[in-house]
C-alpha cells in the first residue's frame, strides 16, 4: 500500500513519514494538548513529486558524501534550483485543496481567532527534533500565507533540507545513509498576544526543577530569527504540593511587535505606555511553567515548546526533547552569566542605530557562531550572543568563554584578549571528545590558514564593492532596487567574509606563544608586547604615520602652515584656502585612503572622514601646533624596542634553540594575522560606507514621498519594517512610520541621557549588577600592552567632541578605543582603556606605535578625572595618581 501523501496532524506519528516536528505534534494532540489543527504533506509527496520531476534524490546525495568540502557548496546551489524549478503535480494541488477546506471549516469551528485567511507552513524533516539532533532553526518556516503562496512555501521548505548549514549540521550529528527528505506542515495562523519559547529544564545550568520562558508580544517569528530580545522568566517548580515560584523575571525593552493580520504579517510600533511592560503576567508565566513540566511528563524526557496565546488560551505549536547531553546546555554549566559592551564599543558608537544594531545580531550569527557550530561546539538552546540593554548592545562573555573550553583552551583568555569583566571562576563546560577536538583543530586549522591566500582578493572585492556603491550613479535606481542591492551585499558579506578566520588565527598564535614564553620569564606580557611592535602593516598605525607626515608638508609650506595655525579658525574654507598646494593634494590622498573610516564606523548612520574632512584637518593642525617626533623617528624607534624585546626573548630560552625557532615561527605568524585583522577591518569599511549611501539614497526617497520626515530616519527602522514600506501598494492602508521614527528618537535621547554599566553579571535568581570596583586607593591596575612610563595630564575620551579637546601629551582615558580615534595617538603621551584586551584595536594600534598602554583598567572613565596628573606604568600594568603641579 502506497504512503498518504496528506495527513491530519492528529493522525502524524511516524516520523519517517511525517518528520520530526509533525510526529511531534501528533504526540500532543494524543495527550490532549492544545495544538491547532493542521495536516501535513509527508515526504511520499516529497520523493514522488521529485522522482516525477526527473530528480535522483539518491544520486544527488551520493554526490554530496563524495565531494570535498570545497565543491560542495556548488553542488548544494544546484539542487536547491533543481527543487525550487519543481512544479507541484496537479493531483497533489487538488487533494490539497480539498484539505485545505476542511480544515478551514475545523479551525473556524474551533476558535474565532483562526480565520482560515491566513496560513503557516513549517518545514518537518524526517530526522530533526529528535533526541540527538534538532535542526533547530535550519530549515525554513512562512507564515502568513495565503492560499495562492502555498506552493511557492512548500517549494521553499524542501529546498531548505540542501543548505550548506544543514548538510554541515547533518553530518555531525547524524549519520545518515539515505537521502534526507521533508515533510511540510500546514495549519492555519494563530492571532496571538504573545508567543514565545520555554524549556522544560533551565538551558544553561541544566537544573531540572526550573523552566525557562522566553517572551516576546505577537508572532514569536523575530524571537525565533534572532532579530529581538526576549522578556525572560525563570520559574522553579518544585514537586507537589509545593506551588511554582518565579524566580526571575528580566524584562527586555519593545519598539514593536509582529502581528498577524487579514493581510498577512504586519510590524505594529508599540505605544510609549506598553514598551516597558511585561509579556507574560506571573499568573500566565506560573501556568505555562505547569503546562511545559505535563508536556515533559508526557514525553518522558525533558523538552523544549514553542507555544502561543490568544484570547481562548495557551496553545503549543512544537515540542521536541532537548538534546542529549552531547548537544545540550548542559555543555555550559554555570549560574552567572557576563554580558560585556567592551568589543562593541571599539567600532559602534555609544548608541548604535536600530538598523545597525539589526546587522550586528545577525553577523554575529551567521558570521561568527556559524563557525563555532561547524566546529562541533554546542550551544545551549535559547543562549543568545547579544543582548540590548538600554540602547547597547552586549555580547555573551560567558558564551565565548564556554566555547573557548569546548575546544580546549583557557577561558580566562576570551576577557583578556576582548576585554571585560574577568571572573573568578570561568564556566565549567565540559571539553569536546578527542575524536571531535582532531575534526574541530583540523576544521578550523584549515580555515586559518587559508585566509592570508585568500584576503588578497577578498579586500580588493570588498573595496570595489564598497567604492561602487559610493561614487556609482545611483539616484535613478527604484527603491526596491535599492532595497535588492543591500541585500545582495549583505549575502555576498556573509558568504566570503574572512572575520572568523583571521581573528582566531591572532588568538591562537598569540596563545602558543604566550604558553612557550610563559614558562621561561615572568615578564613575557611585556616582552611579546614590544616584540609586535613595528611590523610594518597596520593599516591604522600607518594612517597616524601619514596624518605626521601631512603635518611635516604642511609645516614646510607657508601658506598650509599659515591657514591651520591661523586664530580664529575657519576649517571650512580649507578647498579654496589651499587651493594648488601640495598639501592639499597629499590630503586628498589621505582621504581617498581612510576617506570610508568613521568615528563609530560600524554604525552606517556615523558619517564618514570624507564627509567630514575638517576633524581629520583638526588633527593636523594639532600636530603643528605642538610639534614632536618625525614619521621616521618614530619608525626607528620602534624597530629598536622590537629588536631588544626580541634578543631578551632569545636570552630567556637559552640554549633551547628549538624553542627559539617555533617562537620565531608563531611571532611572525602573529605579524601576519594583525596585519591582517586590521586590513580586514579597513576593507570592511569600504562595504559599510557602501551601506550608508544606500540607506541614505533609500532615505531621501522615502522622504519625498513622505513616509518618513528626513533621509536619515531609514536608520531608525529595522530591516522588515523597510521590507513592508517599500512593498506598500499606492493608495493602500499605511502605518504611521514618521510616529515610530519619532518615538524611537525620544528612546534614543532617554537612553542618551542614562548611564548603563559596561559590564552586566546575571545571576540566576538575582538583578543583573556591574561589580563594584577595588583597589589600593590612588591605584589602578590593568593589563599592560605597550612598554613605557609616562606622566601627564589625564584627558577624558567618552564622546566625539572630547576629542577635539585632546592636547600633545595627553594621557587619553577612555571606555574603548575607537579605530576612529587613531589619528590622535600622534598628539597623546599615553593611553589608559578601560575595556579593551590584547587583541582590541586599541591595543594593537598602541603597540604599533610605541605608545605606553595599560588595557582592562575597570573604572578608569569614573576614577580618573579630567586634568588630573597620574604616571602610567605600562609594564607593571599600575596607574598612578600625582600631586597636581
Amino acid at each position: 500500500m502506497a504512503d498518504p501523501l496528506i495527513l491530519p496532524l492528529e493522525l502524524c506519528t511516524d516520523p519517517a513519514l511525517v518528520g520530526g516536528k509533525a510526529a511531534g505534534l501528533g504526540r500532543l494532540m494524543t495527550h490532549g494538548f492544545r495544538v491547532p489543527p493542521g495536516l501535513c504533506l509527508t515526504t511520499a509527496a516529497y520523493r514522488n513529486t521529485l522522482q516525477t520531476a526527473g530528480l535522483d534524490l539518491s544520486a544527488q546525495w551520493m554526490r554530496l558524501q563524495r565531494a570535498p568540502e570545497l565543491a560542495r557548496s556548488p553542488l548544494l546551489e544546484e539542487c536547491r534550483r533543481a527543487v525550487a524549478s519543481v512544479p507541484l503535480p496537479q493531483t497533489l494541488l487538488t487533494l490539497l485543496e480539498s484539505e485545505l477546506n476542511k480544515l478551514e471549516r475545523l479551525a473556524r469551528a474551533e476558535s474565532e481567532a483562526m480565520t482560515g485567511v491566513r496560513w503557516a507552513v513549517r518545514s518537518s524533516a524526517f530526522d530533526e527534533d529528535t533526541a540527538k539532533a534538532t535542526f533547530g532553526g535550519l530549515y525554513h518556516t512562512a507564515l502568513g500565507m495565503s492560499r495562492d503562496s502555498l506552493a511557492a512555501a512548500i517549494l521553499d521548505c524542501w529546498t531548505s533540507l540542501w543548505t550548506p548549514a544543514v548538510l554541515a549540521y547533518r553530518s555531525r550529528m547524524v549519520k545518515a545513509r539515505r537521502a534526507p527528505a521533508m515533510a511540510v506542515i500546514i495549519q492555519p495562523l494563530l492571532f496571538p498576544r504573545a508567543a514565545g519559547v520555554a524549556y522544560s529544564r533551565h538551558p544553561v545550568t541544566g537544573q531540572g526543577d526550573q523552566v525557562v520562558i522566553n517572551a516576546v508580544l505577537g508572532l514569536a517569528e523575530p524571537l525565533m530569527a534572532g532579530q529581538v530580545t526576549p522578556d525572560h522568566y525563570v520559574v522553579e517548580v518544585g514537586s507537589p504540593p509545593s506551588p511554582p515560584r518565579l524566580l526571575q523575571r528580566q524584562l527586555a525593552a519593545k519598539t514593536s511587535a509582529t502581528v498577524a493580520t487579514g493581510a498577512g504579517l504586519v510590524v505594529q510600533p508599540l505605544p510609549e505606555t506598553d514598551q516597558n511592560k511585561p509579556v507574560l503576567e506571573d499568573r500566565e508565566a506560573l501556568a505555562l511553567a505547569g503546562l511545559v513540566k505535563d508536556v515533559e511528563r508526557a514525553f518522558g524526557k525533558p523538552v523544549d515548546v514553542e507555544w502561543a496565546i490568544d484570547g481562548s488560551g495557551i496553545w503549543l505549536l512544537q515540542a521536541r526533547p532537548i538534546p542529549a547531553r552531547g548537544e545540550s546546555a548542559g555543555s555550559l554549566l554555570c549560574e552567572t552569566i557576563v554580558w560585556s559592551r567592551a568589543n562593541f564599543r571599539e567600532t559602534l558608537p555609544d548608541l548604535p542605530s536600530p538598523l545597525t544594531l539589526s546587522f550586528v545580531q545577525e553577523f554575529m550569527e551567521n558570521n561568527i557562531l556559524r563557525h563555532y557550530r561547524e566546529a562541533g561546539c554546542l550551544i545551549p538552546p535559547g543562549l543568545s550572543s547579544i543582548r540590548v540593554l538600554r540602547g547597547r548592545p552586549y555580547i555573551n562573555v560567558t558564551l565565548f568563554q564556554s566555547l573557548m573550553a569546548q575546544l580546549g583552551g583557557d577561558p580566562q583568555l576570551v576577557t583578556e584578549q576582548m576585554g571585560g569583566e574577568v571572573l573568578p571562576s570561568p564556566p565549567a563546560s565540559r571539553r569536546l571528545p578527542w575524536w571531535r577536538l582532531i575534526r574541530a583543530g583540523l576544521r578550523l586549522q584549515w580555515k586559518i590558514s587559508r585566509a592570508p591566500g585568500q584576503a588578497p582578493a577578498r579586500f580588493a572585492e570588498l573595496k570595489q564593492q564598497g567604492t561602487a556603491l559610493v561614487e556609482g550613479r545611483l539616484d535613478d535606481l527604484t527603491e526596491r532596487e535599492l532595497l535588492d542591492r543591500r541585500r545582495d551585499l549583505i549575502h555576498r558579506l556573509q558568504e566570503r567574509d574572512l572575520t572568523f578566520a583571521i581573528v582566531a588565527g591572532v588568538s591562537q598564535a598569540l596563545s602558543v606563544l604566550g604558553l612557550s614564553l610563559g614558562r621561561r620569564t615572568k615578564d613575557w606580557r611585556s616582552l611579546l608586547n614590544d616584540a609586535t611592535q613595528g611590523f610594518g602593516g597596520i593599516v591604522s598605525a600607518n594612517q597616524i604615520f601619514q596624518l605626521m607626515d601631512l603635518a611635516e608638508a604642511a609645516s614646510g609650506e607657508p601658506s598650509s602652515r599659515t591657514f591651520l595655525l591661523a586664530e580664529p579658525w575657519a576649517p571650512e574654507t580649507f578647498r579654496t584656502t589651499l587651493a594648488g598646494t601640495k598639501f592639499l593634494r597629499a590630503f586628498d590622498e589621505f582621504l581617498a585612503e581612510y576617506g570610508h573610516r568613521a568615528v563609530g564606523e560600524s554604525d552606517g548612520m556615523s558619517p564618514r572622514f570624507a564627509e567630514t574632512p575638517e576633524y581629520v584637518l583638526g588633527i593636523v593642525r594639532s600636530h603643528l601646533q605642538n610639534p614632536a617626533r618625525s614619521s621616521e623617528t618614530l619608525r626607528r624607534e620602534q624597530e629598536a624596542t622590537r629588536q631588544a624585546a626580541l634578543a631578551g626573548i632569545r636570552r630567556a630560552f637559552g640554549w633551547r634553540w628549538h624553542e627559539w625557532a617555533w617562537f620565531r615561527w608563531w611571532h611572525r605568524s602573529l605579524g601576519r594575522y594583525l596585519e591582517l585583522r586590521e586590513a580586514n577591518r579597513h576593507h570592511l569599511m569600504y562595504v559599510t560606507a557602501g551601506f550608508r549611501r544606500l540607506a541614505l539614497l533609500l532615505g531621501s526617497k522615502l522622504a519625498t514621498r513622505g513616509v518618513v520626515e528626513h533621509r536619515d530616519d531609514l536608520f531608525f527602522l529595522m530591516p522588515d519594517e523597510i521590507e513592508v514600506i517599500v512593498a506598500e501598494a499606492p493608495g493602500g492602508e499605511k502605518k504611521d512610520w514618521k510616529r515610530l521614527v519619532a518615538e524611537r528618537r525620544a528612546e534614543r535621547e532617554r537612553n542618551a541621557g542614562e548611564a548603563p554599566p559596561d559590564t552586566v553579571i546575571w545571576r540566576l535568581g538575582a538583578v543583573p549588577s556591574i561589580r563594584d570596583e577595588v583597589g589600593e586607593p590612588g591605584l589602578l591596575r590593568g593589563m599592560p600592552i605597550s612598554a613605557g612610563y609616562v606622566e601627564g595630564p589625564v584627558r577624558l575620551v567618552l564622546s566625539p567632541e572630547d576629542m577635539k579637546k585632546v592636547q600633545r601629551g595627553d594621557i587619553l582615558v577612555a571606555p574603548v578605543i575607537d579605530p576612529g580615534m587613531a589619528p590622535l595617538f600622534g598628539l597623546a603621551a599615553g593611553l589608559v582603556v578601560e575595556m579593551g584586551g590584547t587583541l582590541s584595536h586599541g591595543a594593537i594600534i598602541a603597540r604599533e606605535y610605541g605608545l605606553p598602554a595599560v588595557a582592562n583598567v575597570r573604572g578608569a572613565t569614573r576614577l580618573l578625572k579630567d586634568g588630573e596628573r597620574v604616571a602610567v606604568d605600562a609594564s607593571g600594568g599600575e596607574i598612578r595618581r600625582l600631586e597636581l603641579g
